[in-house]
């Protein structure tokens, strides 16, 4: 059985993180797929003030600062990824804000906000499922009313369906990354260990995840204030041909819904 610390995200997100999980949170041609995505769904304005909710180093927020997109804003919890961030814009002459704080407690207004965007899969993450629902009934309060939601999450069914329990790959010449995954009801536990080839063991740290179906993440976000919760299958699908290991973001799905 994989022991899973409850506040494992607190610490997790630094720079091994930034190593290990590369190929998807430093690679700039995948975000800029992925912005397209949100451009195109939620036919973004350049007024729109939007919200990067869990963005990380705001690889998204970045993105669109670069698009001419002007009113950004990005909120996480981890302090490595908000400086890195603050220096990747400052290097860049981007405008992009940078705020760390709970996504269960946005320290905002109501009603200032015209977009939210919780992307890459950073959804699921507290123990007691109440705490998820909190973080939709905050995106939910700095909505303007008509304000869009834009869920980027892990494909429930496609996960069930095809689940790894054992999983590694090399991601430099140097570190090896090992996953061993247990799936428990609806919530994947996950040991990762990363190895140097010359140095030995980097890491070996537990984390979890909290697998959601779309029918589910509709009733979600309609209790927490959200009308017309759409589902976009197969949104982001990184096959990996050419032997990339994307974990349990290999197939994502994007859910929108509207502030009442």
């Amino acid at each position: 059985m994989i022991v899973v610390d409850p506040e494992w995200w607190k610490t997790l997100f630094d720079e091994v993180y930034l190593v290990t999980d590369a190929r998807i949170v430093c690679n700039p041609p995948l975000t800029k797929r992925e912005v397209d995505v949100v451009e195109h769904t939620l036919r973004l304005r350049p007024s729109d003030r939007i919200l990067d909710l869990c963005g990380g180093q705001g690889r998204h927020a970045l993105e669109l600062a670069r698009r001419g997109y002007q009113r950004l804003t990005v909120l996480d919890y981890a302090t490595f990824l908000m400086h890195r961030g603050r220096r990747e814009a400052a290097e860049a002459g981007l405008t992009v804000a940078f705020c760390r704080a709970d996504a269960r407690a946005v320290p905002l207004r109501s009603a200032s906000i015209d977009v939210v965007l919780l992307m890459a899969n950073s959804f699921g993450y507290f123990v007691d499922a109440s705490d998820d629902r909190r973080v939709l009934a905050e995106a939910a309060r700095v909505l303007s009313p008509g304000g869009r939601f834009l869920l980027d999450i892990t494909d429930d069914a496609f996960i069930r369906q095809h689940f790894l329990t054992e999983s590694w790959h090399e991601e430099t010449e140097d570190l090896v990354v090992c996953w061993k995954r247990e799936l428990v009801d609806d919530v994947i536990r996950v040991r990762e260990m990363v190895l140097s080839k010359t140095t030995g063991m980097v890491r070996d740290r537990t984390y979890a995840e909290r697998l959601y179906a779309p029918e589910r993440l509709r009733r979600l976000l309609q209790e927490a204030g959200f009308t017309h919760p759409t589902v976009q299958r197969n949104a982001f699908v990184y096959d990996a041909e050419d032997g990339t290991d994307y974990g349990i973001a290999t197939h994502r799905i994007v859910v929108t819904a509207t502030k009442a």
